[in-house]
């Protein structure tokens, strides 16, 4: 019986690779040659042969720019989920002990990366000392994978995917307005009075115009105008403080502005549907160490926030 040739599969070009997704992340074949303990020239070299190895320009290179081209941003989607999946690996053969290592790319919203992820940079790089920490702040739902991403942190209702997310934890969402405004227009003791007043709307919300309350078994929904849209708490917060009228905004945000006085929680008494904050991951069989401590640490620091609910310990990760 006869068989048939297997065709020969060519070998990746493993230190090309590695090269170009330097320069890629870095922007720089210097700052590349710099990580890789290379010279320039050794760097240059290397992409160059990628390059006629696939057939294809994966860099436009001029004296003052380096950007990728469509197969170089193709290109380096791939490398670096292979990277991740090749880091993964070493996790799982390692152990958990590990100490976590490399480069952690973490997209996070702007106005809640800003108040609550960036702050805790320097002590997660200070406590691991081999992971470097690359954030990008972006409002837009990025598809880690897509994007090349190790990890998402979103806030609020996820939609199905293949991803894996895990809920870390869960801020109140409040009604909250300076006092000078309450002390003018009144403070209302139900939600549909908040038809009488000046209201500041999250103009990204899921819900749309339409507040939801809850006391004691009872259940309110107020559609209301709004004097004021925007996609940012902290612009809603300052002109809440400013006495624009009243806002809805996760506490997450608020917790210093109540504690100082600047502003005050209306309708206390009544309670509005909270904020879950996910950590969103590719599906994986192991979750890289890197990631692991990442997740982990944000977690704990949060515990130790005002404004803040944390899940139960049965939250763990699950397919969304």
């Amino acid at each position: 019986m006869s068989t048939i040739p297997q065709a020969r599969l060519p070998t990746p070009d493993l230190p090309g690779l590695l090269a170009f997704v330097r320069v890629a992340e870095l922007g720089s074949f210097v700052r590349a040659a710099d990580a890789l303990g290379l010279s320039k020239a050794a760097v240059s070299k290397q992409v160059s042969a990628l390059e006629r190895r696939l057939g294809t320009r994966l860099l436009h290179r001029t004296t003052r720019r380096l950007s990728l081209t469509e197969a170089g941003q193709l290109y380096l989607r791939h490398a670096q989920t292979a990277f991740a999946e090749a880091r993964a690996a070493e996790d799982a053969v390692a152990g958990s002990e590990r100490e976590p290592q490399g480069r952690l790319r973490v997209t996070v919203p702007m106005t809640f990366g800003l108040l609550h992820v960036a702050p805790h940079a320097a002590a997660f790089l200070a406590r691991h000392r081999q992971v470097t920490l690359d954030l990008q702040f972006d409002d837009r739902q990025l598809d880690p994978v897509q994007a090349g991403f190790d990890l998402a942190i979103r806030l609020g209702r996820l939609a199905d995917s293949s991803l894996v997310a895990r809920r870390v934890a869960r801020s109140p969402v409040l009604l909250c307005a300076a006092p000078g405004y309450l002390d003018h227009a009144g403070r209302p003791q139900r939600p549909d009075e908040l038809s009488g007043h000046d209201c500041l709307h999250f103009s990204l919300a899921v819900a749309g115009r339409t507040w939801e309350f809850a006391r004691a078994g009872e259940v309110v929904r107020v559609a209301l105008g709004a004097r004021l849209d925007a996609n940012s708490s902290l612009a809603l917060k300052a002109a809440a403080i400013a006495g624009a009228g009243i806002a809805r905004i996760p506490a997450f945000a608020v917790a210093d502005a109540l504690a100082s006085g600047d502003l005050e929680q209306v309708l206390p008494d009544w309670t509005m549907p909270g904020l879950d904050v996910h950590a969103v991951m590719p599906a994986r069989r192991y979750v890289p160490a890197k990631v692991r401590a990442f997740v982990d640490f944000l977690a704990d620091a949060w515990r130790a926030s005002p404004g803040w609910r944390q899940p139960s310990a049965a939250a763990g990760l699950r397919r969304r």
